[in-house]
């Protein structure tokens, strides 16, 4: 929205020239009221614009890199400390975990072993920001289990894409919500794992 000032001013001149105070003087509060309502609206728009979600992407980023590498060395205390109380989880088999404390449990389970471990790889962050407090995270990661015993010889291997929902709570982002996805293979970045010919794509599905 802009402001004609020439038609403002010219439309006062006006006024001034019918010599009626009154008038005069109620045109010119209601457009003081009109120039402190736009102004307000000024200042709404410039704070939109100001934020910077750059900043806001960089701490997720950062948060997926710590998740990463206390899983690697099976930090599960680390880990855990990203979720807020109320968070879900669902794992790659689809079973539900509805809150902190079971989500710790799961984690736990995966290092307690005895005969078996785990190579943690991760691959690139996607972040998505929906607005100030609210942001959607996806990287792919592969769990390659052994055999302790031998650490060379791969039982199995997973591969999933995790979604992540994190919420800024006291200005702190947390993960709310985790979903793993099974992938029949592993992929290093997700905005790249797209499909180029969908007639191929669904021939191919269809045909299995």
């Amino acid at each position: 929205m802009t402001i004609n000032w020439l038609k403002i001013v010219a439309y006062i001149y006006a006024l001034a020239a019918t010599n009626d105070i009154l008038i005069i003087m109620r045109t010119i509060t209601i457009i003081i009221l009109f120039l402190i309502l736009y102004s307000c609206g000024i200042d709404s728009n410039d704070t939109s614009v100001k934020y910077n979600s750059a900043d806001d992407s960089l701490a997720l980023v950062k948060m997926v890199n710590e998740r990463e590498i206390a899983m690697k060395k099976k930090d599960i205390r680390t880990v855990i400390a990203q979720f807020s109380e109320d968070a879900t989880f669902i794992n790659g088999g689809g079973y539900y975990c509805a809150n902190k404390t079971e989500i710790e449990a799961f984690h736990k389970g995966l290092t307690q072993s005895d005969s078996v471990g785990y190579y943690y790889t991760a691959g690139q962050v996607h972040v998505r920001i929906l607005d100030n407090k609210n942001a959607l995270v996806y990287y792919p990661n592969r769990m390659d289990w052994f055999k302790i015993s031998n650490p060379k010889d791969t039982i199995e291997k997973e591969t999933r894409l995790l979604t992540l929902t994190a919420q800024k709570r006291n200005n702190h982002w947390q993960w709310v919500a985790i979903t793993n996805q099974q992938t029949p293979e592993y992929f290093d970045d997700l905005t790249k794992h797209k499909i180029n010919d969908l007639n191929e794509y669904f021939k191919d599905s269809t045909s299995k």
